[in-house]
């Protein structure tokens, strides 16, 4: 091979190389949930397929493209477990919020969305049974992806996003409640006469 052929591959080569290494990298997680990582330069994003409420945890590595500017950040998490949502929450280890997003409902109703610099939760008014996407991982107009401040950080940092979700309360059935209270004052009753 000649000199001007090698010069041109190994250009070639050391251009493609940052182009391959842009990109924050889903590096692993904990939790028995299925995760698929979405994930590119500027942009932490995954699927959240919930087949139980337990905990999943997301290990990021940055690399030198997501420190560009605040890093966006989006998920659609769906609810496989067959019980509904009243409470989800992302906690941030080594990386902060920088800004709020939006969070969409497929149709349950967000009650209310708080945020601090390490965690933001979502409080369904009306219980979420499907999905919904937090920040906008499906490119929907209106929709807004939550922000990462990547200030200070370095490519090759890591930090992790845990999801936690709060099913929904189980209502008892009135027959349920109703024999529990005629219990109840039952007891009393008895209770009264035995002192009385």
């Amino acid at each position: 091979m000649n000199n001007k052929l090698m010069g041109a591959f190994a250009l070639a080569a050391a251009l493609a190389l940052p182009q391959l290494s842009q990109a924050a990298i889903l590096a692993g997680t904990a939790g028995s949930n299925t995760v698929t990582d979405y994930s590119g330069a500027g942009l932490a994003s995954f699927d959240l397929d919930l087949a139980t409420f337990t905990p999943t945890t997301f290990s990021f590595v940055l690399e030198a493209g997501d420190l560009a500017g605040p890093l966006a950040f989006n998920a659609l998490v769906r609810n496989l477990a067959g019980t509904a949502l009243d409470e989800f929450s992302f906690s941030l280890n080594g990386i902060a919020f920088f800004a709020a997003g939006s969070v969409t409902p497929a149709f349950g109703t967000v009650g209310s969305t708080t945020s601090g610099a390490h965690t933001a939760n979502v409080v369904f008014s009306a219980p979420e049974w499907a999905e919904f996407q937090f920040g906008n991982a499906l490119g929907m107009p209106g929709a807004a992806d939550w922000l990462l401040d990547t200030n200070g950080l370095r490519a090759g940092d890591t930090f992790t996003i845990t999801a936690a979700t709060v099913a929904a309360a189980e209502v008892p059935e009135p027959s349920t409640a109703l024999l529990a209270m005629t219990a109840l004052l039952g007891m009393a009753a008895a209770y009264k006469r035995k002192r009385g």
